[in-house]
């Protein structure tokens, strides 16, 4: 266990990959408490703290902790207190785009999002858990094959699939000019984690169109086999969420989706999202 030198401490569940921060002090202050936050996610992708008060004012301080808040797009839904944070309000019976399929947050930009912080305002009794794939020990474990295809690979990232779903779930018209301020971006397929250089996939069930070499030619693994590589058992780890309970991951080397929520349940989480660089390929060596 790692001292923070405050009242939270970081206790790792998966090596690498999850940690929780644990105390007594049920209030996560972002200036007394934020430094020992970083400090795990600087080692760990996903930063779990159970039932913890964190007003609302609170959550966005740590959020901008951790870099530019990004402004909600849906202001529809957006939080009586701040346009930071977006309340994700549904049940079992409510359509939700895309929530389901394996992703990382908004890749169909230059600059995708790279922290994404929730917290569970409303818990259903059952079900509505979140999952978390682990793309840096998915790379790590690649055979020597797959390694070399994959290897200097970038992917296409697109809106078009979310446009498309968003359209058929809500019974609406095709969102106009999407294309234009979403145009296709070129992502590479293994990312450096920006802090560490350390290579992780970079995949999105949602958004990856195709999958080339930087000359173009098409890549002898298909998107649909690196997904269901990568989602294995063995990489994911499944969150069941208690009221209170706040999780930040990292989009940089982790996927996530929601699993099923029963119908008639209600889940209300609160939403904020940082702001993220260019993605880059790891130095080879």
């Amino acid at each position: 266990m790692i001292r923070g030198g405050c009242p939270l401490e970081i206790r790792e569940i998966k090596p690498g990959f999850v940690a929780e921060v644990t105390g007594q002090n049920r209030e996560i202050l972002a200036g007394r408490d934020g430094d020992v936050v970083k400090k795990a996610l600087l080692s760990h992708s996903v930063v779990i703290m159970r039932g913890m008060e964190l007003a609302p004012c609170e959550q966005v301080a740590l959020t901008r902790l951790l870099g530019p808040p990004e402004v909600v797009t849906d202001m529809r839904n957006h939080h009586p207190e701040s346009t930071d944070i977006l309340v994700i309000r549904n049940s079992g019976s409510t359509p939700v785009v895309g929530n389901t399929h394996w992703h990382s947050d908004r890749s169909f930009l230059p600059e995708p999002t790279r922290f994404t912080v929730l917290r569970a305002d409303v818990v259903p009794e059952e079900g509505g858990d979140t999952l978390f794939a682990d793309m840096t020990a998915a790379h790590r474990d690649l055979d020597d094959e797959w390694r070399a295809v994959i290897t200097g690979a970038e992917a296409v990232h697109s809106y078009d699939t979310v446009a498309k779903l968003r359209s058929r779930v809500h019974g609406t018209p095709l969102e106009q000019g999407y294309a234009r301020k979403y145009p296709p971006t070129v992502h590479p397929l293994v990312r450096a984690h920006p802090e560490s250089g350390s290579p992780a996939l970079y995949l999105n069930e949602l958004c990856v169109a195709s999958l080339h070499r930087p000359d173009g030619t098409p890549v002898s693994v298909g998107v649909a086999e690196l997904h269901e590589y990568a989602t294995q058992e063995r990489f994911v780890h499944r969150h069941h969420w208690h009221q209170g309970d706040v999780v930040v991951w990292d989009n940089s080397r982790v996927l996530h989706r929601a699993g099923d929520l029963p119908p008639g349940l209600l889940r209300v989480l609160h939403r904020t999202t940082t702001a993220g660089a260019s993605p880059y390929a790891p130095e080879e060596g």
